[in-house]
């Protein structure tokens, strides 16, 4: 990922002022429309392909030759060990459904409050991963494994815990046949790997490191991603950090130029 902004000591009174005014400002009401807007605009994606089973489900199987042709083709190998311990299945279960949002969101918060010089870049990159979701899934839209039949797949969620996406009130939030890239693993990877270049603490650097490397064994093990998502899904989040960082440059140099030529 291109350089973020620099790290200001969590003790230097910018930081603190920066704090301070971080709600005093109200530019955080434009923070969080901006985030319901991109909620409603991935809403309103699921509508243009929720009328395409027929092919989810051929591009799942896809997925899933292409996975046997490389030799990546492991989510049985996961999905044996994790129902081995159904405690943990349950766990992985409920962490699925409820800390992927939750924890994005609490990154972003903690980022706008104590980051600010890092923050902007953090979400326009983020927002740019969203857009090239948002195509990929219209365009490739792809039935989840847990969907897929006589692959030796495990519903855990139905199965184990009882938890049906596809109908009551969570099934709203839910595009069913967007299993590529994995979001899930592109949200864990920028909040993991940003977070540990942010926080100065080995401890807390290490804690946000394992943070993908469990969502990559939740979305795997509870067959809600293949494999082949998780790393669709990183590479969504890095090409948008990169794209964003060469954007971001070219308009800070043209502004720079723009301010060094003379008046005519």
């Amino acid at each position: 990922m291109p350089n973020l902004p620099p790290f200001r000591d969590k003790h230097s009174p910018t930081l603190r002022d920066q704090r301070a005014r971080s709600l005093s400002d109200g530019r955080w009401r434009v923070e969080v429309l901006l985030f319901l807007g991109m909620l409603l605009v991935y809403q309103l994606s699921r509508a243009v392909v929720i009328g395409n089973p027929a092919d989810a489900m051929k591009h799942a199987f896809e997925v899933i030759n292409l996975e046997k042709t490389v030799g990546i083709f492991f989510e049985g190998h996961v999905q044996s060990a994790v129902l081995e311990h159904l405690h943990i299945t349950q766990a992985l279960n409920q962490f699925y459904i409820w800390a992927h949002l939750p924890l994005t969101a609490a990154f972003f918060i903690w980022l706008y409050r104590r980051r600010r010089t890092a923050y902007s870049f953090v979400r326009n990159a983020f927002f740019v991963a969203n857009g090239l979701a948002l195509a990929v899934f219209v365009v490739f839209p792809v039935a989840p494994p847990r969907m897929v039949h006589g692959q030796g797949f495990t519903d855990t969620l139905s199965l184990i815990s009882g938890i049906d996406l596809h109908a009551g009130h969570l099934s709203g939030w839910f595009n069913p046949f967007a299993a590529v890239p994995s979001m899930h693993m592109a949200y864990a990877l920028m909040v993991g790997l940003i977070t540990a270049m942010l926080v100065r603490s080995w401890a807390l650097r290490i804690v946000a490191l394992l943070y993908p490397v469990v969502v990559f064994i939740t979305i795997v093990g509870t067959a809600n991603h293949y494999v082949l998502d998780a790393f669709a899904g990183g590479a969504v989040m890095v090409a948008a950090f990169v794209a964003t960082g060469i954007v971001t440059r070219v308009i800070a140099r043209r502004s720079t130029t723009g301010h060094l030529t003379p008046a005519q």
